[in-house]
């Protein structure tokens, strides 16, 4: 057995017959058996029973071709966009910016390698966990309303400090610009990230930062996402990439007010 401290990367079975990540709020066991592979969730110091057809085991079984050697760990954006409330909500004049800073627990995908020699090495989706659970809400009306995650942490104007164990959150760096002729009021926003690269420096994980661009009730808010980290940190490496294509922004269309993608709470 092996118990990984670092927990994104190839992780190779060797001689070993299973393979433990562990997180801030979520134990994996990946154990070997022949060419099958079983997958324990652990939430809260419980077993997750997930089986479908099999709801009295308390593991997932997967069967494959070969025997399986390694399993790759990497870090993903949620997979839907994520509703945010700034802690402090505010009033933003027209032609000011403000930067958010918002912790955002990633979900984790496993994957397995696919089999034979391939330069650069393909891996195949095995299963996408989230590292917390997160609770199911609705922004806008019911005509062009998104089903999305609500989270309890809230959008911040200094950088958060992550703290010990929290390898499973990213910071996304937000740039909200008020372009528009009137003043914006943030309270609730939603938030789209499947454009966004992570990226590690150390310990921590940050996401692609983006720009949201108000332009008026009669206009769409437009989104842009980058391709490179954010400036506060320097050298580090991207771990993961982005979904979609970073480089088509993104124009939103009104969920509960005309043309923003605002809404008051």
């Amino acid at each position: 057995m092996t118990l990984n401290c670092t927990q994104w990367g190839l992780h190779e079975f060797r001689d070993q017959k299973e393979i433990r990540l562990n997180w801030a709020r979520l134990r994996v066991r990946l154990i070997r058996r022949d060419r099958d592979l079983l997958l324990v969730e652990i939430r809260d110091d419980r077993e997750i029973v997930e089986l479908g057809d099999d709801p009295e085991s308390d593991f997932r079984r997967y069967a494959f071709e070969r025997n399986l050697r390694a399993i790759r760990v990497l870090p993903m954006m949620p997979d839907r966009p994520i509703l945010v409330q700034p802690l402090h909500p505010l009033r933003l004049a027209p032609k000011a910016e403000v930067e958010f800073y918002l912790s955002i627990p990633v979900d984790i995908q496993l994957s397995t390698p696919v089999p034979g020699p391939t330069d650069p090495a393909l891996f195949e989706p095995l299963e996408r966990l989230q590292s917390e659970i997160l609770s199911d809400s609705w922004f806008g009306d019911q005509i062009q309303g998104v089903f999305c995650y609500a989270l309890k942490s809230r959008a911040r104007r200094e950088r958060p400090q992550l703290e010990s164990g929290s390898d499973s959150r990213a910071i996304c760096k937000i740039k909200i610009e008020n372009s528009s002729e009137v003043q914006l009021h943030v309270s609730k926003f939603c938030l789209r990230l499947e454009r966004c690269h992570i990226w590690q420096k150390d310990n921590e994980l940050w996401s692609s930062p983006i720009h949201i661009r108000y332009r008026g009730t009669d206009q769409l808010t437009a989104i842009d996402y980058y391709e490179t980290a954010p400036e506060e940190l320097g050298d580090c490496t991207r771990i993961a990439d982005a979904e979609k294509d970073p480089t088509e922004n993104l124009i939103s269309r009104t969920f509960s007010g005309i043309g923003s993608a605002f809404a008051s709470i």
